[in-house]
């Protein structure tokens, strides 16, 4: 039986899509890491390639484009713009996922169809590139400056002095802002294209005259007449004269919305109070606690959150009372709030000593008055739970302003005094000292601390610190539950530092250990011609090196002990200074000078020993004499008697030469 011709095709297409179906199911079962067959991202062939190598032939084209420079032409005049200028950026990942979907979504038949035309045709896939339209917009503004002669303009409001200028709208040409940016973004898109020629309209402002006269007069009313605003929460009042309010007005025509904006501009607003500000802004200030050092009772003194301008108000406000009354609201806000306030400072009920220290010094001295200055600035300080405290935070540079004066310090190892500006509060790493050790026997967290590099006998073998700025620093974490607060204070003789707080009971003391490994100091030479050889002058005493270890030892409320902050420290010497003559400074005497003496009727055998003897060379002068008893004496010497002189030199003498009787 001969079958019907349909049903024969039908047949056949039926084996053809199934043996398609078939080929499909092979080709991606074989492929499934690979972009399918003729596939472009951004006109780049990607068909065939796996992530890694398609990820490089979207970057190579990333590359490409960054360095290609687009060329357009407004009006004749050609402009050059690079990728990096309007921020050219091509998400290469996001190119590189589409591809992978290409010619893979939908229903199996569908992918099955989409297979089938990947041999005949290409699927072309958009590359994501990314610009700023704001950045190109800018740049069309200024070629349509520099190509177009008689641009159309929207018109103006400005204020000059005191004095309101309207410029009304003039028609003329400019640049299509809209086809602009889509050519730019079009050309800068693609590689090695020919330049874009960006088209120049008839274009006018939607502006009207009566809408400029309008804003205008607003302005003018505006600047007419001052402008006061009072607050009573600051207890502050402004008046803002005609001149500031002249140089604030702003008027702003948006020829997209058709509309004209005047307003009192946010910037010059906050130029014309800067210098008021610390009249209307208060700092937040922090509850603290007024504790009797005799007693240990104390108060607590209320502490304020603070007070900001709340400038966007501000500026609504002040537009509102120059077209209106001339008086209005100074509007400020509650600011920060302090680090603790009244409520937690109450709140805290239990508080004692924990721990305290004092250090002697000299009263009057230079660096004492810096001691003082520091404790003045210190005491009162309430360091939270959790906090760290540091000196250099907390009290600053050093300088004069401040009442610091110039005093001793250590400077290179050595003490010094007094054109260095390390000097400048020289003398308080002995206030460092004594909060170091307050913090120390009051069991709180050693953060940061520093001994001096020489060991002084004011302060005990290492447990003590040393000052400068930006460092070394005395720091320390309060690690209790509760505020603890710093009183410092001093007297004609000391300065003291105790610690209140609760830290559980806790208590401190510390295990000095002996000095080990002491390292003798020496004596040190320094030329002083003004000394005699033979005498000395002491200019500095020697200090002793040594390595030193302390232990603070930890004792709980239920008697129990540990050790914590094994401190070691290895303390430099210092050798003791003495200014000798110059002959001296090796130690023992060289070549030192001395008086010479008188060898003045000697015979010149005995002369020339004498002299010989003393380091000294001699030179002989005969004279003449008459006196046979004068034969071979010295007669004279040069230098004389008296004269100062080092071995070495060269002393002449006068050696008296008879000759006999002589007729003449």
């Amino acid at each position: 039986m001969k079958l019907p011709t349909r049903i024969i095709l039908a047949s056949v297409a039926t084996v053809i899509l199934l043996l398609g179906a078939v080929s499909y199911v092979r080709d991606q079962s074989t492929t499934p890491d690979v972009v399918a067959r003729n596939v472009t991202v951004g006109g780049v062939a990607v068909g065939g390639l796996n992530t890694a190598d398609a990820t490089l032939a979207l970057s190579a084209h990333e590359n490409a484009l960054l360095s290609s420079v687009g060329v357009f032409t407004v009006n004749g005049h050609e402009f050059r713009l690079s990728p990096a200028s309007v921020e050219l950026d091509v998400d290469v990942p996001a190119g590189v996922d589409a591809a992978m979907r290409a010619r893979r979504t939908g229903t199996f038949v569908e992918k099955v169809q989409s297979w089938f035309s990947s041999f005949i045709s290409t699927e072309a896939v958009a590359l994501p590139i990314f610009f700023n339209d704001e950045v190109i917009l800018a740049e069309l503004d200024i070629w349509e400056s520099i190509a177009v002669e008689r641009p159309a303009f929207d018109g103006s409001i400005t204020v000059d002095d005191g004095e309101v200028i309207t410029r009304y709208p003039l028609p003329g040409v400019g640049v299509n802002r809209e086809t602009g940016t889509a050519l730019i973004r079009s050309k800068m898109s693609t590689v090695g294209t020919a330049p874009a020629l960006i088209p120049v309209v008839n274009a006018s402002s939607p502006l009207s005259n009566d809408q400029l006269d309008a804003a205008a007069a607003q302005v003018r009313e505006m600047i007419t007449d001052p402008v006061a605003l009072r607050s009573d929460d600051a207890t502050f009042r402004m008046t803002f004269t005609e001149r500031q309010l002249a140089s604030a007005v702003r008027a702003t025509i948006d020829p997209a919305s058709d509309s004209i904006e005047v307003y009192f501009d946010r910037d010059a607003v906050l130029d014309i109070l800067e210098p008021l500000r610390r009249e209307f802004e208060i700092s937040p200030i922090d509850a603290r606690f007024d504790i009797d050092l005799n007693t240990g009772e104390y108060t607590v003194i209320p502490g304020r959150s603070g007070v900001v301008l709340d400038i966007e108000t501000l500026l609504t406000e002040l537009k509102s009372a120059a077209l209106g009354s001339g008086t209005g609201v100074f509007p400020v806000v509650v600011g920060a709030r302090p680090k603790l306030t009244t409520q937690e400072a109450t709140a805290f009920t239990t508080m004692t000593k924990l721990g305290g220290f004092s250090t002697k010094y000299t009263q009057g001295q230079d660096r004492t008055l810096n001691i003082q200055r520091m404790s003045d600035d210190v005491d009162g300080t309430v360091v939270l739970a959790g906090e760290v405290f540091s000196i250099n935070d907390h009290v600053g540079q050093r300088v004069e302003a401040d009442g610091y004066v110039a005093a001793p310090a250590i400077i290179n190892g050595a003490p010094y005094c007094c054109d260095h500006p390390a000097n400048i509060g020289g003398g308080v790493s002995q206030f460092a000292t004594t909060l170091f050790n307050a913090a120390f026997f009051s069991c709180l967290e050693d953060v940061e601390h520093q001994p001096h590099s020489l060991y002084f006998t004011r302060y005990p073998r290492g447990r003590e610190a040393t000052l400068g700025v930006p460092g070394p620093d005395v720091k320390f974490r309060n690690n209790t539950d509760f505020p603890v607060v710093i009183r410092s204070w001093y007297s004609g003789e000391s300065v003291s530092v105790r610690i209140y707080g609760f830290n559980g009971g806790l208590e401190c003391e510390s295990d000095t250990h002996d000095k080990e490994d002491i390292v003798a100091f020496e004596k040190e030479y320094v030329a002083d011609p003004d000394i005699a050889p033979g005498q000395q002058r002491r200019e500095r005493s020697g200090i002793d090196g040594f390595l030193q270890r302390v232990d603070r030892i930890v004792t709980s409320p239920d008697g129990s002990t540990e050790e914590d902050l094994h401190l070691i420290w290895r303390y430099r010497p210092l050798s003791e200074l003495w200014s000798v003559n110059p002959c001296e400074v090796s130690g023992e005497p060289v070549n030192c000078p001395f008086t010479l003496g008188s060898v003045i009727g000697s015979t010149w055998e005995a002369a020339l020993d004498a002299l010989a003897n003393q380091g000294l060379k001699v030179a002989k002068a005969l004279e003449g004499v008459t006196d046979p008893g004068k034969d071979n004496i010295v007669l004279d010497q040069n230098p004389a008697r008296g004269t100062p002189v080092k071995p070495g030199e060269t002393i002449t003498l006068t050696v008296g030469s008879y000759a006999g009787d002589s007729d003449g």
